[in-house]
């Protein structure tokens, strides 16, 4: 019988780890020593799971958004992500407050807006974004620093005197962040002139999705080994097809989205949006779930082709990515 999606599925999500109830669930979560993988070419070891800060705003609450980043926290979740456009600051505001008297122990990055007409591509306007972030966080420096989804000439933007590796050089000097990146959500090309630039970037944030959401196969097969030969971290996001909440059309699951994004060695860790503490505790227990073989990562491949019959437009961007959150109308000033 052929392998599809959906044959993958019942034998994957009818796991042990997923299959209790939230209580067992919960109760897994706190016997388990998630797995960290190395930081690109840094000695620093991060958590394969990480928490990403637009969805923590939809916790509801600070109360609400305490409760979830405690609740990894203690789990021993140690990457948090998060970005100065994500809901006006909201978002960096409700992580800043979780984390206080956690700051130490945690890796913190964010990212600033390099769009024109909303944030500012150049030295002075991506400063500026690093203050704002800062305040919000309530921390006085950032593990990582990313220059915010590459689309059009940023590439060539970043480059120049006044442009984004000019910031991240400054906010290094100055003390205010430990490394620099950048992230991209639709344009794998951008990504690859960004890399081939020349510049020592020490991560980048890219999809890499199970369900090939937003040309993550493209991602995959062409950014990935660049990745690696430059000895670049890769964290992996959009591994529910982002805004596309594909987990509840039963499409997939946290342990699939992680088992899949691990079976490539350069991803250090996996920022999975998360809103309520019960999904905290699935990833946390599914963190320990053994990544897919090269072969088994090849059959999804083949599977997401638009002639199969488990091939969804809501795997691949369009409509829904448009009005995401990381699209250029949905970001905000500070």
């Amino acid at each position: 019988m052929k392998v599809t999606r959906r044959n993958f599925l019942k034998t994957t999500i009818g796991s042990a780890v997923l299959a209790g109830s939230p209580a067992a669930i919960a109760k897994a979560a706190e016997g388990t020593k998630i797995p960290k993988r190395k930081f690109g070419r840094h000695d620093d070891m991060l958590t394969v799971v990480g928490i990403g800060g637009h969805t923590l705003y939809y916790a509801g609450s600070q109360r609400e958004a305490n409760e979830l980043v405690h609740r990894a926290y203690d789990l021993g979740v140690n990457f948090f992500e998060n970005a100065w456009g994500y809901h006006k600051g909201v978002s960096e505001e409700y992580m800043g407050n979780a984390l206080k008297g956690k700051r130490e122990n945690v890796f913190l990055m964010t990212k600033f807006s390099n769009f024109r007409g909303d944030g500012d591509p150049t030295l002075e306007g991506a400063m500026k974004h690093l203050e704002d972030s800062l305040r919000r966080l309530k921390t006085d420096y950032l593990d990582l620093w990313m220059m915010h989804n590459v689309v059009g000439n940023d590439a060539q933007d970043a480059y120049k005197s006044d442009g984004a590796i000019a910031a991240i050089e400054l906010a290094k000097k100055q003390g205010k962040i430990r490394y620099g990146g950048f992230t991209g959500h639709t344009e794998p090309k951008i990504h690859r002139d960004v890399i081939e630039g020349g510049y020592e970037w020490d991560a980048t944030l890219m999809p890499v999705s199970v369900v090939g959401a937003l040309k993550s196969r493209a991602f995959e097969e062409d950014t990935m080994p660049l990745c690696k030969k430059h000895n670049i971290a890769v964290l992996g996001m959009k591994g529910f097809g982002g805004s596309r909440r594909t987990h509840l059309h039963g499409q997939t699951n946290v342990e699939e989205v992680l088992r899949y994004a691990l079976s490539y060695d350069q991803v250090c860790t996996h920022v999975v949006g998360i809103d309520k503490v019960d999904y905290v505790n699935q990833a946390v227990a599914a963190s320990v779930a053994r990544p897919m073989s090269s072969g088994d990562r090849a059959q999804f491949a083949v599977n997401d082709t638009p002639d199969s019959p488990d091939y969804s437009a809501m795997m691949h961007g369009g409509e829904l990515y448009e009005d995401g959150c990381c699209s250029r109308r949905s970001q905000h000033r500070a």
